[in-house]
């Protein structure tokens, strides 16, 4: 019985943490979307489902919950986020 609270203890604060760092994202993501001239990196031209190429498949991935695993999602996060920018300047 102990063992059970513990368990949703650490869950309740695995949960908690995961809803600060989507907090963080969210606001990353708001503060790059408001940028002076950030028009062009908030709808590509030719959107594609397997890859990140605007802010708002980046603002859709963390509604879906794609960036929920601590280090592994900051770094996917970061790693679309690059992906954005990187394909508007190739472009």
């Amino acid at each position: 019985m102990a063992d059970s609270k513990e368990a949703a203890a650490d869950q309740a604060e695995k949960d908690a943490k995961r809803e600060k760092h989507r907090k963080r994202m969210n606001k990353i993501l708001y503060k790059a979307w408001n940028l002076p001239d950030s028009t062009p990196f908030q709808e590509a031209a030719n959107p594609s489902d397997d890859e990140a190429r605007d802010l708002t498949v980046l603002g859709q991935n963390l509604d879906k919950g794609a960036y929920a695993h601590g280090k592994s999602g900051w770094e996917d996060f970061a790693n679309d986020m690059g992906k954005v920018y990187n394909w508007h300047i190739i472009r």
